[in-house]
Order: structure tokens, then sequence, then C-alpha cells
């Protein structure tokens, strides 16, 4: 099979429309998230990190890279002022409807994560999920997330080393041997999902996927002047239902703590 080959000026919309396209299908994963006590065990994981003492109902938080709009329902349900952000419109679309009545209170707004529309020191907090790896520019997106955020304020970044099989031979042998565990275990696969070739040609283009993460996270906020820095590696033991450690068993997730 050939691979497709993106442009840097092709990148970006590629991106955007891919996730346009996928929006509701991946509102399932939504589903199994806000079900049986994965909703509660994500929010608390979250408010953790939060400053202490500070009344929610004050509190900005800003959602990058909402997707079908997860914590920003969950976080709003609990009485945060939520904005949530999107590149996508289908998704910002599909996050709304998820959202029901608590649409009202989270404003939606689509916007490029790498480039963001708000004056400088906004929000309190920043909270995103599975994004960063998806981004041309993630260097660029840290310092325009450092830049809204209020003194002290925090970034939490929850994610993984996602598509970096395609680049080193021992992750494809674990990656497949996820594959194979699934069928095992008889839960879904979640490698197994529409356009997935074309997400992996996206992939091959991105810089992420070729470091070493969490740590290159960490060295670059470092040098975008976040104050403290830190990574939770075993998050994704605390988060994560058992079909998902089965699907990701070689692509652990962690939670990058960062305070401006």
């Amino acid at each position: 099979m050939n691979e497709m080959i993106y442009h840097e000026n092709e990148l970006q919309p590629s991106i955007e429309a891919y996730w346009t396209r996928r929006a509701s299908s991946y509102t399932d994963v939504i589903k199994k998230n806000l079900a049986d006590g994965w909703e509660d065990i994500w929010a608390n994981e979250l408010i953790s990190y939060f400053p202490k003492g500070e009344v929610c109902s004050k509190m900005k938080i800003l959602d990058i890279g909402t997707g079908p709009g997860f914590y920003s329902i969950i976080l709003s349900k609990r009485g945060y002022q939520m904005t949530a952000v999107d590149s996508s419109e289908g998704m910002l679309e599909e996050a709304k409807h998820n959202a029901g009545e608590l649409a009202d209170n989270i404003e939606f707004l689509c916007m490029d994560a790498q480039k963001l529309d708000f004056e400088d020191n906004t929000f309190d907090v920043i909270v995103t999920r599975n994004l960063t790896w998806n981004l041309p520019k993630p260097a660029e997106a840290y310092k325009e997330w450092k830049r809204v955020l209020k003194p002290n304020g925090i970034l939490l970044n929850f994610d993984a080393n996602w598509y970096s099989y395609l680049f080193d031979e021992e992750k494809e042998k674990e990656y497949q041997q996820d594959r194979l565990n699934t069928v095992k275990a008889g839960v879904e696969d979640h490698g197994a999902y529409e356009e997935g070739d074309m997400m992996e040609d996206i992939s091959r283009c991105l810089p992420m996927g070729k470091v070493k993460r969490p740590q290159w996270d960490l060295a670059v906020l470092l040098e975008c002047g976040f104050k403290t820095v830190s990574a939770d590696t075993t998050v994704g033991e605390r988060v994560w239902n058992a079909e998902e450690k089965i699907n990701y068993a070689s692509t652990p997730g962690f939670m990058i703590v960062a305070v401006k």
C-alpha cells in the first residue's frame, strides 16, 4: 500500500477534515467514559491537581481540543466555568450535542490549539486529552498555552505515545500484540477504526511519534518558562477501564502537570 505524504500546508486542514469525519463515531468513546463510574474517576483525577481553596464557580478552565466534549462536560457538571475549543467544527457540534442541557453553560469555540484567540493571563487551568500528539507544531502550542494561563495557572495534559509504533520496530511488535490481545479478551479493538490508514499517513508527517515522551514535553515546557513540570506515567492505571488497558498496554498514558 502506498503511503500518502502530506506537505506542511496540507497537514492541518487534513487533520481537521479527518476529525470532522470521525466526530460522530468518536462520541462512542465519550459514552463509555461517562458510564460505570469512569466520569467520577476522571473528574477526581483532574480536580486533584486544581488550585486548593478556590471556589469552582470562579475558576476559568480552558479545554483545548475538546473533541466530543468529555472534559468540559464532567467539569461543567461540577460547577466550573468551561471554555471548550477545537479546530474541528464537526467535533464541536458533537460536543454540544453530548453536553445536552449543560451546553448553555459551556462556551464552545472553533480555534487552532497552536494559535489561541484569547488575551494573555486568562485561565486558571488548561486541560487537554489526547491532543498534543496530533499537532504539527506542539512546541508552539505549549508557548500559547502558557501565554493564556494566569500566573501560577496549571496545565494538565493527558496523552500517550500514540503512533510511535510507526517509527520503532519493537513498538510495532508490541502494538500488534495488543491487537491480538483484544481478540483473545473479546473486547473492541481500538486500533481497527474507519480511515485508520489515513490517520497513520498523517501521523508519519507529525513530529510527536518520533520523540521520547513525556521527556520531550517536560524539556520543552521548561524552555517555555513554566516554573515546575512533572509527569505521572502511572495515571492510565487509574483512569483507563479494562478494555482500554488491553488496547493500550504498549502505549501507557501519562499526565503532564506544568505550573506557570
